[in-house]
């Protein structure tokens, strides 16, 4: 039973130090965490077994003190040293470290106070492994209770948060496992392998990570009260318990919390519904909408409704909600409500009816549109129907659809459509970035086998194991190896076995494994000796044979033997052998066992070749860097027939042309060398020495613009069954900018996508993200990503960071984040860069203006002897000239200062900011202008001086001189060549608007275009020239011209929430 106590601090610190002192007169206590013997869960196969977690085979910890501190029951000096000790385990990013630190910890009989418990749960919190128990952490938490310690707040929220997350990986899994059993049972595999999966999914539902979570929850609300608690934990909390159907427990979390939210609705209406309480899903839902008038609805707990309305068998009122309730209230439809009444209707065998639905939806399809229709012909064996459903959904994104994608796999092997099933494994499945599981890969395999499709088995192996990740084939290798001996024993007995067929199979699962098992490297031995006049096999297959000849060979003088036999006949084809350092030291020592001279002395000369590789590849970087890419492209030309230039230089030579601009000479490499390493390479490295090469050619491509090239490379790696590396999702971003509206979604997007794939993050591709949501004002991802890059990667932040994230900060107005970012930056000794500074004074100029705060980030900037830029003296203007007392003399003579100090000519810019400060904040029009006259005469011919234009303009406008501005306007298009932006225009549309001239504000809005390729000279409108336009009607009481300029603005691709916002100003 999970509880909590609550005794003075003073009471817990005595008797924590008479129970340490008890534990060291008498035994150890055993480590509570080595009797644990939890399930860990499985990725993609039940019988594999994640450790990472588990306390067996733990890394050696951090340095620990060799004998305990002399003043160990001093509770203060032994909680610093324990603390210290799991920070620097912490630090090294790794969990199990932490956990081994911490059991020594225990086991020594430190004394552990609250802040270092809080410390070893958030470490648990933030680098467990998706997918891994929380057993260890309960653990932790369970020690600190049974140590009399009082969990604060901040851990309660910790243990609470990471059960929910614990509980909503255990049901995907339980789903999973769930769907591979039914398969299983199905089709070829027997009642043992069901077993194992059923027994798999038993376990994980008793981890009973819900109802632990409540229990957690219902100690921390009685011991520090609900409102020390977030809205949102309760909300997560009360999500999973909808999940169960835990009626009790999801009204206890209701009945604590203070403002109900749209999550919190739909999660009582789904709780209900499980229950069947129709009349309580109809007064949950009335009160949702009784509580927040006016705000709008949310699609959620409407698809809610639609769901507990078909759990209550209310059909009728589940299609009422979708085709008029919701329309009704203005709630966005989605496929989502229509595909919850098509997977009903599915669920009952009415399949007519679920047609209808999908032909009647007039809101885009998606993949779970078709999938219950699909799996509901697959479970009826019916293939015709089941293929046109399939069809259909391949036309969908089907990222989250492989479960209705192997139904139809093997359904298509049930109904002896062999060719159709090897199609949707072998083809789509790789097509989609989906990975087949082990249970359907031996669904086929075995189907393949039992009709003695040797041919199409070892093609059907060899491309699951290609479509599989490093880290999905790593698993998976030991239980495709029965299936591939198998292959090869049956090839063998039915004299159908070609030797270059089996190293095709071998080759295939070699990379994963450490060692070739004995029952792949026999047959092949075998074969290579009754086949090795007659088969013809390549040079990328002579480290195979080298590695099954060390496994099947025991004879060391027979091995030394094979070995020449091996390197005449390659040679002989004048190939270019090409191994790992590692295989050819194992090789090399067996045939010094044997001592047999002649094949030491040909080995040693033959793997003296690799140095021509590396040699090559240095000479291609050499010239790349001195510019000369001629030399570098004829280097390959005329070398790799027969030397394969090594993969890493030739990677930072593609790399070093592409990020110099010489995108051509980059592919003229990328090509020569992606040719070689085909061609030379045995599969596995070959792999690996294409990808470096094309993810390097993408990097380059996306950062000279060149998407579209970007965009076909970043295909062939994902055709490759990988991903591009932290760096090229990072370029991919940075090459994206200019065609992109919503940088931070799409920053988010290729985030969560790196994520999901397990791509190592570099700090460059945190700094694009970060920097990213930065310009979006999206502080709490940008400091939770600048966390995560620290504890979660071990990576140090740059200068760029540092500006990134005190950037984020500043444009979200967090200033204790900003100021704490800062001097942390300055104390890490980071290089700094002028952007912070001009990012800290900026904050204090315009956002919380404080000339004392600012001039001091101003001598920092001097005290760490940083140039100024010519921003930073626009910002030192704007401080004294904009914030009162206005200090115009500083201002005028920070004109010169900065020429005479930093060598800076003074822009337009600078003179805009002083006419903004006399004529709008001083409405002094006569010195305003008197500066405007300046900026023209000294600024003549500046590309920029549309900014002293529009800063006189604006002066002139707010002065109630609108004849003067037109005035203005027209000299500038005279004198200037005005750039596409419509700021100026839309000053003019404010100023004619208030002035009542409304014709005029017609004319000139209908003068500007809303092609962004328009003709040169033509200002292009943005949002906020509709904005402009439609203030200008309403300033003048014509409602409905507002509204038609409105429509005309919706009917363009702006952002829905600036189309809203000019909506808002009409309601109004």
């Amino acid at each position: 039973m999970i509880h909590t106590t609550t005794n003075s601090s003073s009471t817990r610190v005595n008797q924590r130090k008479h129970k340490n002192n008890h534990n060291r007169r008498h035994s150890r206590r055993t480590s509570s965490a080595s009797r644990s013997n939890d399930l860990q869960t499985k990725a993609t196969s039940s019988r594999m077994h994640h450790t990472e977690n588990s306390h067996a085979g733990l890394p050696t910890p951090p340095p620990s003190p060799l004998t305990l501190p002399e003043n160990i029951d001093d509770a203060s000096v032994s909680d610093a040293v324990a603390k210290e000790r799991l920070l620097a385990a912490k630090r090294q990013g790794h969990l199990k470290g932490v956990i081994s630190e911490y059991t020594s910890i225990k086991r020594d009989g430190y004394i552990v106070l609250e802040s270092t418990y809080h410390l070893v749960i958030e470490a648990h919190a933030c680098l467990r492994r998706e997918g891994t128990p929380i057993t260890p952490m309960l653990q932790v938490y369970h020690d600190m209770l049974n140590d009399n310690i009082e969990p604060t707040p901040a851990t309660f929220t910790l243990v609470i948060l990471a059960l929910c997350k614990r509980d909503v990986e255990v049901q995907k899994t339980v789903a999973m496992l769930k769907r591979q059993s039914a398969r299983a049972s199905d089709f070829l595999l027997g009642p043992a392998a069901v077993a194992d999966l059923e027994e798999d999914v038993a376990s994980l539902q008793s981890e009973n990570s819900a109802a632990k979570a409540l229990a957690v929850f219902t100690s921390a609300v009685a011991t520090h009260g609900a409102g020390a608690f977030s809205t949102d934990l309760l909300d997560q909390l009360l999500r999973v318990l909808s999940h169960h159907g835990d009626t009790e427990g999801a009204l206890t979390v209701y009945n604590h919390m203070s403002s109900p939210t749209s999550i919190t609705y739909a999660s009582l209406i789904n709780v209900f519904g499980r229950a069947k309480n129709i009349k309580s899903v109809q007064s949950t839902f009335d009160e949702y909408k009784t509580s927040s008038p006016g705000e709008p609805r949310c699609a959620q707990v409407y698809g809610a409704m639609v769901d507990a309305y078909l759990k209550c068998g209310e059909v009728e009122e589940a299609l009422r909600m979708v085709e008029h309730t919701m329309t009704e209230d203005g709630v966005k439809i989605t496929a989502v409500p229509f595909n919850t009444i098509i997977r009903h209707y599915c669920s009952v065998g009415d399949m007519t009816r679920a047609k209808e639905v999908v032909a009647s939806m007039t809101v885009p399809k998606d993949a779970s549109t078709y999938g219950p229709i699909l799996t509901a012909y697959c479970q009826a064996d019916a293939l015709d129907e089941a293929t046109e459903m399939y069809d259909a959904i391949l036309k969908q994104d089907l990222s989250k659809a492989y479960g209705n994608l192997a139904n139809y796999a093997v359904l298509c092997l049930r109904c002896d459509a062999v060719e159709r099933a090897l199609q949707v494994v072998t083809k789509d499945m790789r097509a989609a970035g989906l990975e087949p599981d082990q249970v359907l890969s031996e669904q086929l395999l075995t189907y393949l086998l039992q009709r003695e499709h040797i041919t199409e088995a070892m093609g059907a192996l060899v491309d699951i194991v290609d479509i599989l990740s490093p880290r999905s084939l790593a698993k998976a290798a030991p239980r495709l190896i029965n299936p591939a001996a198998k292959i090869l024993a049956t090839a063998q007995a039915l004299g159908k076995a070609r030797l270059s067929d089996m190293l095709v199979v071998s080759r295939a699962l070699a990379n994963a494994l450490s060692t070739m098992p004995l029952a792949l490297a026999t047959p092949i031995m075998d074969c290579y000796g009754l086949q090795k006049k007659t088969d013809r096999v390549s040079v990328k297959d002579f480290s195979v044979l080298c590695e099954a000849g060390l496994v099947a060979i025991q004879d060391n003088e027979s091995f030394a033997s094979c070995v020449v036999e091996l390197l005449w006949s390659f040679q002989e084809r004048n190939g270019c052998m090409s191994l790992s350092s590692d295989l050819a030291a194992r090789v090399l020592e067996r045939l010094e066992r044997a001592k047999h001279e002649e094949a030491i002395e040909l080995w040693k000369e033959t793997m003296t070749g690799n140095g021509q590789s590396a040699e090559l590849a240095r000479k291609v970087h050499k010239a790349v860097a001195r510019g000369e890419y001629d030399v570098a492209i004829r280097y390959l030309k005329e070398k790799t027939a027969k030397v394969v230039p090594t993969a890493e230089p030739i990677r930072d030579a593609i790399a070093l042309a592409g990020k110099q601009g010489f995108l051509a000479a980059a592919e003229a490499i990328y090509d020569l060398s992606v040719a070689a390493f085909r061609a030379h390479l045995d599969t596995a490295r070959a792999a690996r020495a294409v990808y470096l090469a094309t993810n390097s050619i993408l990097i380059g491509c996306a950062q000279q613009g060149d998407m579209a090239k970007a965009k076909t490379y970043y295909d062939i790696i994902k055709g490759m069954g990988q991903y591009p590396d932290g760096n090229a999702y990072a370029s991919l971003l940075v090459g994206a900018a200019n065609t992109t509206t919503d940088e931070a979604t799409d920053a988010l997007v290729i985030y969560e996508e790196a994520k999901r794939h397990h791509i190592k993050p570099t700090t460059f591709f945190y700094n694009v993200v970060i920097s990213k949501l930065a310009k979006a004002r999206k502080l709490e991802p940008a400091l939770r990503l600048f966390d995560e890059m620290q504890t979660l990667f071990k990576l140090t932040p740059n200068a760029i960071t540092y500006g990134a994230i005190i950037s984020a900060c500043v444009r979200a107005g967090s200033e204790a984040q900003a100021v704490r970012l800062f001097d942390e930056m300055l104390v890490h000794r980071v290089q700094p860069r002028i952007g912070p500074f001009n990012n800290m004074i900026q904050f204090y100029v315009r956002q919380q203006p404080n000339r004392e705060r600012a001039l001091y980030y101003f001598s920092e900037l001097r005290r760490h002897r940083l140039t100024p830029s010519a921003h930073t003296y626009k910002l030192l203007m704007e401080a004294h000239a904009m914030i009162a007392p206005y200090a115009m003399d500083t201002a005028h003579r920070l004109l010169d200062d900065m020429f005479r100090d930093d060598t800076i000519r003074p822009q337009p810019t600078h003179y805009a900011t002083l006419i903004y400060a006399y004529g709008t904040l001083q409405k002094d029009v006569k010195k305003a202008d008197r500066v405007f006259a300046q900026a023209v005469e000294t600024c003549a011919g500046d590309n920029t001086l549309e900014t002293a234009y529009q800063a006189m303009l604006d002066t002139l406008i707010t002065n109630n001189q609108l004849e003067r501005a037109e005035s203005v306007y027209e000299q500038m298009t005279r004198s200037i060549k005005k750039s596409a932006s419509p700021y100026i225009e839309n000053l003019l549309l404010r100023g004619y608007g208030q002035k009542g001239w409304v014709r005029k504000a017609e004319k000139l809005f209908e003068r500007m275009s809303d092609k962004t390729s328009a003709q040169p000279g033509m200002v292009v409108r943005e949002p906020s020239t509709y904005e402009a336009m439609v203030r200008a009607y309403l300033d003048n009481g014509m409602i409905q011209k507002a509204k038609a300029t409105l429509d005309r603005m919706a009917s363009h691709q702006f952002p829905e929430k600036v189309v809203a916002a000019v909506s808002a100003l009409i309601r109004v």
